[in-house]
């Protein structure tokens, strides 16, 4: 059952573009160590607002970074910083399920306005001025938000951006944080679509990388999805380029809806896969896989169009795309990439570059414990990205055993796509199932990892549900193979369990 987003938003203050801060401006928190809220409080605090924040649940790395930007963090119990902000924002993570939290009660009873997380990210960038540029997608708009603003810096620009994960030093400001403080104006934003976060990015520019059923709670297929990044993309086709991967069945349908909207500023792209030219496009490319996972591209085709809107492409034709990060999905991001950034000011030099050199995001297959067995950490929690992810690490470490320990993320995602889930996970060799990490969940009764591990052994493959994180770390530590490669994968607690389990590999 799908909910609207009033309910999802509830007692929220509507979506609008972005403004800029007027100085002096008290901003509260609810809920900030989330990833959003990071990149909310960081940028913020680092354009002259007072910054205050409360979370039951903060990591020690999470303190570090709000603690050097000099963001006051205060017990959840204290509802004084709530009551005396000018401002207080939250996620919908905690509007949606709490939307009478304390926190948020005495704001409002305060008579103290409470927006989205991504509107004081929206009034950030505009505060900072020059084009929003916004990267959409269901699946790898982290990476590829990271790997624009790389792609742009290598150019020699220099914008600021939010990015959804950790980005590395020499990206991040600082490092591990999820954003970059530039030295010129222009923003990059990673633009979320649940719920209507990135309906206050009015961008000036934009990429959809694919368009996917997920967010069964506000999304009753994947029909309502595409109508949503075309609802949201067609105005930016006034003021500057959308650029859409077709080679997505999800992108082809909103490239065809965006298609009514276009006066010379819509550029599709594909990524051709072992020479077939399966899709007309803009700009094509042919794929090329490497071994141990490696991709390239070549053959660059462009039309008219996009040698007009994208100029830097042109002297790309010809030539070897290296890819720097695994796997056919990423090919296809990259390509995205590509075309942006040479549409927004990068040149062919830096696009090369960045294609080649960037070291990705945080918790993208990240290697967490190398000496023997491998443990890779990476947040994929979607049957799509499980697949991609899997089929990677087959090619990278061919011949070694899988296994697979993952925590679902959200009881109504794993109820609504129990199969689909359970047919992903099963191409591992082994699977643990950590307990569902409940995020704007309404009923933790409609399924469980217990379910979730029932449905992949009918698949074949052996599946276990050990419990929490932590009890699932030790299960898979102690009965791990040798030489066995581990992907832990989700998006709440699962980073802890790869901690867990390569401190206890480490401690052999």
């Amino acid at each position: 059952m799908t909910r609207s987003i009033g309910e999802i938003g509830a007692g929220l203050a509507p979506s609008r573009a972005g403004a800029p801060f007027s100085l002096p401006l008290a901003l509260h928190i609810v809920g900030v160590g989330g990833t959003a809220a990071i990149g909310a409080a960081l940028h913020a605090a680092a354009l002259g607002v007072s910054v205050t924040g409360c979370d039951r649940h903060l990591r020690d790395e999470t303190t570090r970074l709000l603690d050097a930007a000099g963001v006051s963090i205060h017990d959840e119990d204290d509802l004084g910083p709530a009551r005396t902000a000018t401002l207080v924002a939250v996620s919908k993570a905690i509007t949606s399920t709490r939307p009478d939290h304390p926190q948020l009660h005495a704001a409002r009873s305060a008579g103290v306005p409470i927006v989205s997380l991504q509107q004081v990210i929206a009034d950030v960038a505009a505060t900072r001025g020059g084009p929003l540029i916004g990267v959409a997608g269901t699946h790898g708009k982290t990476t590829s938000t990271g790997w624009l603003l790389a792609a742009l810096r290598a150019s020699g620009r220099d914008p600021s951006a939010f990015v959804g994960g950790p980005l590395a030093a020499g990206q991040g400001s600082p490092a591990g944080s999820p954003i970059h403080l530039g030295t010129e104006p222009g923003f990059i934003v990673e633009a979320d679509e649940y719920g209507g976060n990135f309906d206050p990015y009015a961008v000036d520019s934009a990429l959809i990388l694919n368009v996917d059923w997920d967010h069964p709670d506000v999304f009753a297929d994947r029909a309502a999805v595409v109508a949503t990044f075309a609802t949201w993309s067609a105005p930016v086709l006034a003021r500057g380029v959308v650029v859409v991967n077709v080679g997505d069945p999800g992108g082809a349908e909103a490239a065809t809806a965006l298609a009514e909207h276009d006066a010379g500023n819509l550029i599709r792209y594909a990524v051709h896969s072992h020479g077939r030219a399966e899709t007309a496009a803009d700009v094509t490319a042919n794929l090329h896989l490497a071994d141990k996972g490696q991709v390239q591209l070549d053959g660059v085709t462009l039309s008219d169009r996009a040698a007009r809107l994208a100029p830097a492409l042109s002297s790309l034709a010809g030539r070897t795309l290296k890819i720097g990060l695994l796997g056919e999905h990423n090919a296809a991001n990259a390509l995205g990439v590509a075309v942006l950034a040479a549409a927004c000011g990068g040149t062919g030099e830096g696009i090369l570059t960045a294609l080649a050199e960037f070291p990705g995001v945080g918790r993208r297959l990240e290697v967490r414990f190398d000496d023997g067995i491998t443990v890779l950490d990476d947040y994929g929690h979607h049957p799509t990205a499980i697949d991609a992810t899997l089929a990677t690490v087959r090619r990278r470490y061919p011949g070694r055993p899988l296994i697979l320990a993952i925590e679902p993320l959200t009881y109504h995602r794993t109820a609504a796509l129990l199969g689909p889930l359970a047919r992903a996970c099963a191409a591992a060799d082994r699977v643990a199932v950590a307990d569902i990490f409940a995020v704007r969940d309404t009923d933790l009764s409609i399924t469980s990892a217990a379910a979730l591990a029932a449905e992949i052994r009918l698949l074949g493959t052996p599946a276990e549900a050990p419990g929490s994180v932590e009890a699932t770390a030790d299960a898979v530590a102690a009965t791990i193979n040798p030489h066995a490669v581990v992907v832990v994968m989700g998006g709440g607690r699962s980073t802890d369990l790869a901690t867990r389990l390569s401190a206890a590999l480490g401690a052999r």
